[in-house]
């Protein structure tokens, strides 16, 4: 049976999550555990932030259970869940590598039998597990640690079972939020699964960023199965901040705006917290941002990408032609003034 709440404490230290108990993560940097950066030794600042995956249908907004990081027991309930029992831990940091104190991480996942403990998956025909929680969420510590108690999900089918392409492989959900930071939602899988190769969720992934979400074991003391999931969250920007980087980006650049017409200086001015282009003699018009250091200006046919120093000064921008009927190649206009 579950400790009561006045053991939380005890319950955490049982499950390896205290500093008392040693055996916290420790992987460098942001990468995860079955990385070769991560076992080669990383370079700490290299912490990218974790892309997003989908929510899935079935997030628990109805909190069943006690939600604490052992999801294999529920409290008041003797038994323990169905299932090989595995431990999910990590660490939560921001673009620098820094440990997020206080960060809200919530977990969900099937179950041994491959159904969601939630009243949009009533339909399926597997069993549900009385003694399995489905869903658990604890708060990140100083160190930016979290981690959970919990069984490995079996997979499971939508449509047609014939097709591959209907067939989830076993994940587990997150989603992290923070006050300041940007929420990620996103999934955690399994290595060696055969599913893996037709899972059209990690088909989505860019394949060089498939590897820091499908993971492979290593063993805590007790020779349960553990699995290190790190995730970077982005800091959301202040209105300081935003108009800091745009005022990098304003200045003169030698540019070819037009066609058959030689370089010359083009201003970039930032107007609070807009890119306003100047065509000496001609027009204004705004560079609406698409992404860090990129923006638009359909009325012209270009896009603008602008390159930083390693200080965070920008020294030029590469130009790039939004038009299908006038295709141009990329080209470099230097930063003069």
């Amino acid at each position: 049976m579950k400790k009561t709440p006045s053991n939380s404490r005890r319950r955490i230290l049982q499950l390896g999550l205290g500093a008392t108990a040693g055996i916290l993560t420790t992987a460098i940097g942001c990468t995860n555990a079955n990385s070769e950066t991560a076992q080669a030794g990383a370079d700490p600042s290299n912490c990218n932030v974790t892309p997003d995956q989908t929510l899935g249908p079935f997030y628990p907004h109805v909190k069943n259970g006690d939600g604490d990081v052992d999801l294999t027991t529920i409290q008041g309930k003797e038994g323990q869940a169905e299932g090989m029992v595995i431990l999910v831990r990590g660490r939560i940091t921001d673009e620098n590598c820094r440990p997020i104190e206080n960060a809200l991480v919530e977990i969900w996942q099937a179950n041994h039998h491959g159904r969601y403990s939630h009243e949009g998956d009533a339909a399926n025909p597997l069993p549900l597990d009385p003694h399995f929680e489905g869903w658990g969420e604890m708060s990140t510590a100083a160190s930016g640690n979290y981690g959970f108690k919990t069984i490995k999900p079996a997979p499971y089918h939508f449509g047609d079972p014939e097709k591959p392409e209907n067939w989830r492989t076993p994940h587990i959900h997150f989603k992290v939020s923070r006050r300041g930071y940007h929420e990620i939602i996103t999934q955690m899988y399994f290595e060696g699964e055969e599913l893996n190769k037709t899972d059209t969720v990690i088909a989505d992934l860019p394949e060089n960023e498939r590897g820091q979400f499908i993971l492979s074991p290593a063993k805590d003391e007790s020779g349960v199965p553990l699995f290190t999931f790190n995730l970077t969250l982005q800091k959301v920007a202040t209105s300081e901040e935003r108009q800091a980087a745009l005022d990098a980006c304003a200045g003169s650049y030698d540019m070819q705006l037009h066609y058959g017409q030689p370089d010359a200086p083009v201003a970039i001015r930032r107007d609070s917290e807009k890119l306003l282009l100047d065509i000496t003699g001609y027009a204004t018009v705004e560079l609406k941002p698409m992404g860090k250091d990129e923006f638009i200006a359909v009325s012209i046919d270009r896009r603008f990408v602008f390159n930083r120093n390693g200080d965070g000064s920008v020294n030029s921008v590469t130009l790039h032609s939004t038009s299908k009927s006038e295709p141009m190649a990329p080209v470099v206009s230097p930063k003069v003034g």
